[in-house]
């Protein structure tokens, strides 16, 4: 997965994710930022949601995370959660 993170019209961090899934597509993230810790959450056009929450490592590279995917609004997939990380490019 990759997620682009842009400011928004108004400042704000917004993300767009690239998740290949039949559960969820097209999720536009909000990001917030406190510290170390980074959450992005959103949806889908449809309703299926998805949320990463994490810590960025010492070296301000990695997001070491939790995520929950949800994606029973459309009626395509159950909720799916785990563990991961993430890098910058």
């Amino acid at each position: 997965m990759t997620v682009v993170i842009t400011p928004d019209s108004s400042g704000h961090l917004v993300g767009v994710s690239d998740l290949v899934s039949e559960c969820v597509r097209g999720i536009k993230l909000q990001v917030t930022v406190n510290g170390a810790n980074v959450v992005l959450a959103g949806s889908d056009p449809e309703g299926d949601s998805m949320t990463l929450r994490g810590t960025v490592d010492t070296s301000g590279t990695l997001l070491n995370l939790r995520y929950i995917v949800n994606g029973s609004a459309s009626g395509k997939c159950e909720t799916d959660q785990g563990s991961g990380t993430l890098a910058k490019r």
